[in-house]
């Protein structure tokens, strides 16, 4: 007689397995170490690469500044502060910095303090002059044919006599305007002496005023200027 065997619906006996391991529980120590200061290292890099960011670079004095220096890369360095801070909108930054280098500290700055812009003057004129306005009306100035950069000599008609009182003046500004320092909406902004600047004055107040454009001839030196008993003394450099 032949065996049936078992019914269809009994269940095989299954075989010995093996449990699956957890993928953490192959770490060690020492991985466990590495990737906590991966981690570490990427939270530090996100918080600099975000205060960075955030922060603007302005100039400040490496060292105090006085009054009436001029102002050398080297009188600068740079510190990190916050773009909401209160000084921030009138301090100078690092790409405009460098084209006041040369100019005119006009207020003592403390070592430390931020550099502001309002710090800060041109001087009076590229060749260590003095600036001075001339006043006249473009009929007595070559008809306002002026530019800056022309040289002008200036002469005074007094009593029926002339004479030059300045010669190879620089032009630094031609006023046009409206109104102008004479009025006529012309007038004169030029580099001098002490010396010329007293003698134009005094034509100035003395007589009728006329401007000579000389560009590109020699300053004229053999003119009688006003009488010399009339300047207070001055010292050097005048």
């Amino acid at each position: 007689m032949v065996d049936p065997g078992p019914p269809a619906w009994a269940v095989a006996p299954r075989g010995p397995t093996s449990r699956r391991r957890s993928p953490f529980s192959r770490l060690s120590f020492g991985h466990v170490v590495m990737i906590t200061a991966g981690l570490l290292a990427f939270l530090l890099n996100v918080l600099i690469l975000r205060d960075e960011g955030a922060a603007i670079d302005v100039p400040v004095a490496a060292h105090a500044i006085p009054a009436g220096s001029r102002l050398d890369s080297s009188d600068i360095s740079y510190r990190h502060v916050d773009p909401d801070g209160p000084f921030v909108d009138r301090a100078l930054s690092r790409e405009r910095l460098a084209q006041f280098f040369g100019q005119v500290v006009v207020r003592d700055v403390a070592a430390g303090a931020p550099l502001m812009e309002d710090d800060l003057r041109p001087v009076a004129t590229p060749d260590g002059q003095r600036a001075m306005s001339i006043p006249i009306s473009p009929d007595r100035a070559v008809g306002a044919a002026l530019h800056v950069g022309d040289r002008i000599d200036v002469m005074l008609v007094q009593g029926g006599t002339s004479r030059f009182v300045a010669s190879g003046v620089e032009v630094l500004a031609v006023t046009v305007g409206t109104r102008g320092l004479s009025g006529s909406g012309f007038g004169l902004t030029v580099s001098v002496s002490p010396v010329q600047a007293l003698l134009i004055a005094s034509a100035l107040d003395s007589g009728s005023v006329h401007v000579l454009r000389s560009t590109g001839l020699p300053a004229y030196r053999g003119y009688p200027a006003i009488r010399e008993a009339r300047l207070p003394a001055l010292g050097s450099g005048s």
